[in-house]
């Protein structure tokens, strides 16, 4: 250290004795990267009446360098290599408060600051004022891969306390080995010194698909409805986008099913397409599966897949009756996260006008006698955790009814069996005289000279029946009377 550097340092400490009066009191301040950062310097024996110079200062290499100043004439100082950044409020100065503010705190700001009030009194602080910074490691990243998060404080404390948090809860996970979109959002990094508590927060975006967040998600649809399939990539890094494959619902296997007909998938030009969605248009029994859609993300020299399968649970009703009475059940492929049901029954009134009811909390619903005040509409939801994960509808019309209504009979319905039997005995009968005529059909045109001589037989009867006929008509009747 040089001498002239000594002899400043000595000065700084010895400031508190030569000030008459004078007061110190050393205060830290935790500020995050930036931010705005208020050292506070209050003196509440300075009064209007008594003008007070205000002289901040701060130690770099144990040497004293001013930063802002204000004389008693009202005359203002500001440091030359960040005049705008650093200011006092001077409206503050007629209570007696001093604090110097900075605005966009950066790493070079930390370290400690001195406060100097001249005035009826002399008050002296010193405020050490460090910084706190969340960074990552790298600092982009794509899920999959490993994510190093850091709390930095300067100048370094000797001891410290730090606690993590994602999005507001807390979390004790910094070093991730495969990153995923539910890591994304908000670290805070909590700072606990010398009872002054301090945090930073940085927001972290991964890289890859964003919708869905998470692999295994549930899309639900009803039969004969339509859906969309979600894939729905970040912004940057995609090359291409939108792969889609089937493959079997049972478990551990990946034996590769055919896309549905009616699926549709978004076009992959351009190639940087974020939205690689597909939808189906008219979903059928046997769609449901685990759908994947994938894609190529590049980042610098790494180039790697990225990701993401749903499962299509597909919702319907089926009905069976007995005895007069019927059955709706809510079937769904896959009813793990079904958590409840409701059975709704919607009447439809003039001017589009409806009334819903609810008619069970269970998957099934029994109609005791099916008529014609049932016929409409039979909606069944079922719900999750979360809510609402969709519904599936059964429309009960008149046929059904009147069905349902025969079925409460069993006379009636022992006399259509036994309709349906004579009918078909009618039909069978004459089915089966056509085709013995058919038959006799083809046997003639088997032999064409019997078919002659069978004609020329009847072409001769037919001749000599119309002479006895004329023969008649000209005896009156009688043909004796022309043998004799």
């Amino acid at each position: 250290m040089h001498l002239e550097q000594k002899v400043q340092f000595l000065v700084v400490l010895g400031l508190a004795v030569v000030f008459e009066g004078a007061k110190c009191l050393d205060q830290e301040v935790i500020v995050a990267y930036g931010s705005v950062a208020v050292l506070p310097c209050v003196d509440d024996s300075s009064a209007v009446s008594h003008p007070s110079a205000v002289y901040w200062s701060r130690i770099v290499d144990n040497v004293k360098k001013t930063v802002w100043r204000r004389e008693k004439s009202g005359l203002e100082f500001r440091s030359v290599k960040s005049p705008s950044r650093v200011y006092c409020p001077a409206p503050n100065f007629g209570n007696g408060d001093y604090s110097l503010h900075i605005n966009g705190i950066t790493d070079e700001d930390g370290g400690r600051y001195i406060c100097e009030v001249e005035g009826k009194t002399s008050t002296r602080k010193t405020v050490m004022l460090r910084i706190v910074k969340v960074s990552f490691s790298p600092p982009v990243v794509i899920e999959g891969l490993r994510l190093d998060t850091k709390c930095v404080i300067s100048p370094k404390p000797q001891i410290k306390k730090l606690q993590w948090e994602l999005n507001g809860k807390a979390t004790g996970n910094t070093v991730l080995y495969r990153v995923s979109q539910s890591d994304s959002g908000n670290w805070t990094c909590r700072v606990s010194y010398n009872n002054v508590v301090g945090k930073a927060t940085a927001f972290l975006q991964v890289r890859g698909i964003s919708t869905p967040p998470a692999d295994s998600s549930m899309v639900y649809a009803a039969v004969g409805s339509s859906v969309s399939l979600p894939c729905v990539f970040t912004e940057g890094l995609v090359q291409h986008s939108g792969i889609w494959k089937r493959t079997s619902t049972a478990r551990n296997s990946s034996l590769p099913f055919p896309l549905p007909s009616s699926l549709h998938q978004r076009s992959l030009v351009p190639l940087s397409s974020r939205d690689g969605s597909a939808w189906i248009e008219t979903v059928e029994d046997g769609d449901e599966g685990t759908y994947t859609c994938s894609g190529m993300m590049k980042l610098t020299t790494i180039q790697m897949k990225a990701q993401r399968s749903m499962q299509l649970v597909i919702a319907r009703v089926l009905s069976s009756s007995s005895k007069g009475q019927m059955t709706l059940t809510c079937h769904l492929s896959n009813f793990s996260q079904v958590t409840s049901y409701e059975w709704l029954r919607v009447i439809y009134g003039v001017n589009n006008t409806q009334t819903v009811t609810s008619v069970s909390t269970s998957n099934t619903v029994k109609i005791p006698k099916v008529s014609v005040q049932n016929i409409g509409e039979w909606v069944c939801r079922y719900y999750g955790k979360e809510g609402l994960l969709g519904n599936a509808t059964y429309q009960l019309n008149m046929m059904g009814a009147q069905i349902g209504q025969s079925d409460s009979k069993s006379g009636n319905k022992v006399g259509m069996v036994m309709g349906l039997g004579f009918l078909f005995l009618v039909v069978f009968l004459i089915l089966f005289q056509m085709y013995k005529n058919y038959r006799r059909k083809k046997m003639i045109l088997l032999y064409p000279a019997l078919e002659t001589i069978v004609h020329e037989a009847a072409t001769e009867q037919e001749r000599i029946e119309r002479r006895h006929a004329k023969l008649n008509e000209a005896c009156g009747g009688d043909l004796k009377s022309v043998c004799v």
